[in-house]
């Protein structure tokens, strides 16, 4: 993932104008990038940036993902609306 995924998309956003932060964390079939904005800027110009860089050329990425990127604009100060825990009494983890 971090190689034929991650560091490509990276590569792609890191060409946005206004980006102060990019941070990621790539497991076995999952990847997700975190982009920081200058506060300056209107969020939307990055945003219409990100989500076009985000449906990457095809050759970017590898063929066959099981799914597209998928994006979604945050604030990450926000507070969550919901907060899930799970337990069981016969799976471990």
């Amino acid at each position: 993932m971090s190689s034929s995924v991650t560091a490509p998309l990276e590569r792609n956003f890191g060409q946005i104008p206004g980006l102060l932060q990019m941070t990621s964390t790539s497991s076995f079939g999952s990847s997700v990038i975190t982009l920081q904005f200058n506060l300056d800027l209107n969020i939307d110009v990055p945003s219409r940036k990100c989500r076009r860089k985000s449906t990457a050329p095809p050759t970017l990425l590898p063929t066959g993902l099981p799914n597209p990127p998928i994006y979604s604009k945050v604030n990450p100060a926000d507070a969550p609306i919901l907060t899930l825990a799970i337990t069981s009494p016969t799976l471990r983890w």
